[in-house]
Order: C-alpha cells, then structure tokens, then sequence
C-alpha cells in the first residue's frame, strides 16, 4: 500500500534486462520494503538483429529467478513474469512466434525504433519535421496495437523523451487526431494502456502518456490502465506512484488493470484489501 491505494508497479527491470542494474531479488525486497502488493518484471526482448544486445533476454534463466524470488517474497508480494517487447513491424511475426512458445504473465509492446531508427535522435529527425517526427511514431504505435500481440501498450508519447528537446514543447492538441485514432483503436482490441513515471525521473516532467491524453482515453471509454515506473534500479521502484493513481482518479477511473498468465485482473485502487497469499507474519 501507498498513500493508502492499492500499489503495483507493472515496468520493472533486472539484469535479465541489459540495461537492467539490480537482480530479481533487489527489486523484490525493495518492493516489500515501500509496500508494494504487486511487482510486474517486464525484461526487454529485442529482435532486431543489429541490435548489439538482441541475444541478451535469457528466458529460461529470467523464469528460474523468478521462481526463487516467489518462493522467498510469495507471502508478501505478488510477482509477475512479464516481457517488454521492442515493437517494429517488419519482425511482427518473430514477435508472435515468440510468443506463442514462451508464457508469461504479461506482456507490453512499447516502440523504441522507426524503420530501424531510435526515435528523435539526429538520425530519426534529418529528413522529418516536427510535425512527421511525432506522427510517424504514432503510426508505428498503431500498427504495435492492431497487431494484437500485446497486452499493454508501454510509454505511449515516449517519443517525448528527446523529441522535447529536439523540437520544443509537446502539446497533445496539436497531434489530437492521431491519439483519438489510436485510443479508439486501444480501447477496441481491449489493450491496456500504460501510465509510465519514467518521464518525471528524465526530467521531462510529464508521464508517458501525457496526464490530457489519458483523460483523452478516459473520455473516449477507455478504462484499461496499468502503472509502472520502468525502474531499472531499486531506487526508482515505484516513482511518483501516487502522482500516476491522482491521473488515475482524474481521469474517472478507479481500477487499475493486473495480469496472471495473460488473463487481465482489474483491481480497485480504493479500498486496499489484504494481501491473502499467505499466512501473516508474526
């Protein structure tokens, strides 16, 4: 429990990540320790093969942590398999046969890459204006939804963390079109969308997605939220959790989505109700 809500964090990262800096069993405990209920590891997966860490994720060794985590933590914290998977559509079906042979609790589809492209770096912006710069990505985010592959869709307007600094304050107006485009699309294949913190750790000082373009969600019947602080370090675990539930609570919403083998669980913020996996501790 924070602030008295219901708290998970549903975007954590480990060493089963390559960009990961703290074990399984780091984030666990420090899960317990700010009272966390729910923790959702979510290692990158990449397919790209000129990625330099395309062959980093070990499946096999990411679910045998996991399972040693469960059986040390299991009586104080809920703690799910999940997987990030870096989105281009040209490997759309290496994704979906991954998928089909490796279970896990869930899974976020995010868009990192454009064309083989890391978004708003000086490459991604030479040939674009502002304007393609952003509705580009919206299109990649599109096309990572329709394929319904995914659970939830990661750091919507994640594009923001060097597209601020290239191109100037983001303003949701200008590109409302393509986000009604997109939620509709969201909330039509019942995909989750993701209130990520990361962009208060950055210093872009707003979420991914923005807080108008998940009242944009709310107000178009969107009710599918989950919450995650892409924490790669137990000291990011859970970051500005309670500024994610008032954007929650804002919105009209009162639940936030959680998952156990793909099967999503909608859980009240408000009230809390007692963590029952196990016996109390004396």
């Amino acid at each position: 429990m924070i602030d008295g809500f219901y708290a998970v964090d549903y975007q954590v990262h480990s060493y089963c990540s390559h960009d990961g800096r703290a074990s399984i069993a780091e984030q666990c405990a420090r899960a317990v320790a700010i009272g966390l209920e729910e923790i959702g590891f979510s290692e990158h997966k990449d397919f790209d093969p000129s990625d330099p860490v395309v062959n980093h994720f070990d499946y096999e060794a990411y679910m045998q942590e996991i399972e040693k985590a469960r059986r040390e933590w299991g009586d104080r914290l809920k703690i799910r398999a999940g997987v990030e998977i870096d989105y281009q559509i040209w490997f759309e079906d290496q994704i979906g046969t991954y998928l089909d042979a490796h279970p896990f609790d869930f899974v976020i589809g995010s868009v990192h890459y454009v064309g083989g492209t890391m978004l708003m770096t000086p490459e991604y912006n030479r040939a674009r204006t502002a304007e393609a710069a952003y509705r580009d990505y919206f299109k990649a985010v599109r096309d990572s939804v329709a394929s319904g592959l995914f659970d939830i869709l990661g750091h919507l307007e994640y594009a923001n963390r060097r597209g601020v600094s290239a191109w100037g304050p983001y303003q949701t107006v200008r590109y409302r079109d393509a986000l009604e485009d997109l939620l509709a699309l969201v909330i039509a294949q019942g995909t989750v969308l993701e209130i990520n913190t990361a962009g208060l750790h950055q210093n872009i000082g707003m979420t991914y997605p923005h807080a108008d373009t998940v009242a944009l969600y709310a107000s178009m019947g969107g009710t599918r939220i989950s919450i995650g602080s892409d924490a790669h370090h137990p000291d990011q675990l859970a970051h500005a959790y309670a500024q994610a539930v008032s954007i929650v609570r804002a919105s009209g919403l009162s639940h936030i989505c959680t998952f156990e083998h793909r099967q999503l669980l909608p859980v009240p913020l408000l009230p809390v109700t007692a963590f029952t996996a196990g016996p109390e501790e004396s």
